[in-house]
């Protein structure tokens, strides 16, 4: 009999088991797991997804900030010492050597940086490093041009004449060419790098004596011309600007012309100052060194001019001043006294 009731029981456990939806039920059990974690796994991707952004923000907004303040160097220092040592080396081309170095090698070429650099929203470093360069180049050309004969002899014109042609190199070319964005050309600081080169070795061979650098009131002449002829296109850029837009309420282009010209007034400072040690005899002999050092006063105080921000106001305004028509006085006046130095070195005696 038990063993009867015991089999029936077992029996009965059975068929009830059997009657249940095995399938139904683990899908109900998982289904509502699967759903809470994948709710937590939305919460925390979601939650890491707001906090990187916000991260990425942040980054942003000190990188670009931060690294162009740190980036930002306008070196206007004036106390650079004339290196005299050797006296048959030329002191201005010396001194072109050491421009293209501070600016292309021992400080960052802010011209050509492209927009992953934090200096590319740099507008004032860029355009007076361009300055710098444009009064350089223009400089180095006339170093290496002829008046009745040539400033250097034959043979190695054309060490100069390349750094000439390298220094005119558009400054703001990083990788492509401007006229077509898929071709790959040098870059301007390659290209100042090699013209570096070429006026250390046109040292080099003034040291070893292959070569003879004539020093004649002529040549002194005819770079004083030149430098002339580019402060005159300054003048007339500061001056249509003045003109122009003085009245303006607001003029965003002030500074970035101001500080390109001040550039060329700061380069042409060191580099005549450097060429006033190569041509210092034909100075007190033509009796204008006086006058040298009076445009090289006029030059260093065009390059003093500092301003937390650049105005382009009314010449008439009572408040606001007009760091333009500053910059064009000193300009101006370095022009004027070359003329009165060209004239005397052109007086035959």
């Amino acid at each position: 009999m038990l063993k009867d009731k015991i089999k029936k029981v077992i029996t009965e456990q059975k068929d009830r088991l059997k009657q249940i939806n095995w399938r139904s039920l683990y899908s109900e059990k998982y289904s509502e797991k699967i759903k809470v974690s994948a709710s937590h796994a939305f919460r925390f991707i979601s939650s890491w997804w707001h906090l990187l952004l916000a991260g990425f923000i942040l980054f942003l907004c000190l990188y670009y900030p931060l690294g162009a303040w740190i980036t930002n160097n306008l070196d206007r220092n004036t106390d650079y010492e004339i290196n005299t040592a050797n006296t048959k080396q030329s002191a201005g081309a010396e001194m072109a050597a050491f421009i293209i170095n501070r600016e292309v090698n021992d400080k960052l070429w802010t011209a050509n940086v492209p927009f992953f650099f934090p200096s590319y929203f740099l507008d004032n470093m860029p355009n007076f490093q361009l300055g710098m360069m444009n009064a350089t180049s223009n400089v180095v050309s006339s170093l290496s041009k002829r008046i009745d004969s040539p400033i250097i002899n034959h043979e190695e014109t054309s060490v100069l004449q390349k750094a000439a042609e390298l220094l005119k190199y558009d400054g703001k070319i990083w990788m492509f060419s401007p006229s077509n964005r898929f071709t790959p050309v040098p870059s301007a600081n390659t290209q100042y790098r090699k013209a570096r080169k070429n006026l250390i070795a046109f040292n080099q061979a003034l040291n070893s004596d292959e070569i003879i650098f004539y020093r004649r009131p002529e040549d002194l002449a005819f770079i004083l011309k030149r430098i002339n002829t580019n402060l005159k296109k300054s003048l007339e850029v500061l001056d249509n600007q003045v003109r122009e837009e003085s009245t303006s309420w607001t003029d965003f282009k002030a500074d970035d012309i101001f500080y390109y010209n001040q550039g060329k007034a700061y380069a042409y400072y060191l580099l005549l100052k450097a060429i006033g040690h190569d041509y210092k005899d034909i100075l007190v002999e033509k009796n204008v060194y006086i006058l040298w050092t009076k445009t090289l006063k006029a030059l260093e105080d065009a390059s003093k001019i500092d301003a937390f921000s650049i105005r382009n106001a009314e010449l008439n305004s009572l408040t606001a001043p007009n760091h333009l028509v500053y910059l064009a006085y000193y300009m101006e006046k370095a022009q004027n006294i070359n003329k009165d130095i060209i004239q005397a070195l052109q007086t035959k005696k």
